[in-house]
């Protein structure tokens, strides 16, 4: 069950979701993702997912993983699947699991420096949301503020960043609901587990 304070920002993410859209309810527990190849479109499990069912999952043909991590976020939503605008977001099942299409990524930017991250454009339309009380990193850059996504802080001081920008943090003082851009620009780090800060946003 719910702890209050997420049931709460549940409700403060489900009142800017738009009719046909999807409250991810798997908090900040491991989920995967898996890319079709024959679209491009990235599909995220509803449920959480264990490394080694991860490991040992064999796909489809025209399927392949993308990662295993855990969100940043305390909760989320989608508005809708890449290029569906006003559709219901789609699911489908893979190996008895259900997922949600919830990304299409453009062509990757290869790191500028061993370590760096890659920076992709994605389509998608995505709300994040945090409880109050936690510090978040952020990811400055010259064009504008970028919020951690993927993964946690522990290894944060060892990545390697972009030119120009600096890691901050902040503290939230009551809940936060932000929805990123679309599109979105994100930063990944692999190298250490999946790392990846988005945006820009606009910080409470």
């Amino acid at each position: 069950m719910s702890s209050l304070p997420l049931a709460v920002l549940e409700q403060q993410i489900s009142a800017q979701l738009i009719e046909g859209a999807y409250l991810v309810t798997t908090g900040r527990e491991l989920v995967m993702e898996v890319v079709d190849a024959a679209t491009g479109l990235v599909w995220m499990s509803t449920v959480p997912v264990t490394v080694e069912y991860f490991h040992n999952l064999a796909l489809d043909e025209g399927l392949s993983k993308v990662g295993i991590a855990s969100a940043s976020m305390d909760s989320a939503g989608f508005q809708c699947s890449p290029g569906r605008e006003g559709e219901a977001v789609l699911t489908r099942e893979i190996d008895g699991k259900s997922y949600i299409n919830v990304a299409r990524p453009m062509a990757p930017k290869m790191p500028t420096k061993p370590g760096g991250p890659i920076e992709i454009e994605v389509d998608k339309h995505h709300v994040l949301g945090f409880e109050a009380g936690r510090t978040l990193a952020i990811l400055r850059l010259p064009e504008g503020d970028f919020v951690e996504v993927v993964g946690d802080n522990d290894q944060d001081d060892a990545l390697v960043l972009p030119d120009g920008a600096e890691l901050i943090t902040i503290e939230l003082a009551a809940p936060w609901v932000v929805a990123l851009p679309a599109p979105t620009r994100a930063f990944f780090w692999m190298e250490q587990g999946m790392r990846s800060f988005q945006g820009p946003v606009r910080l409470p």
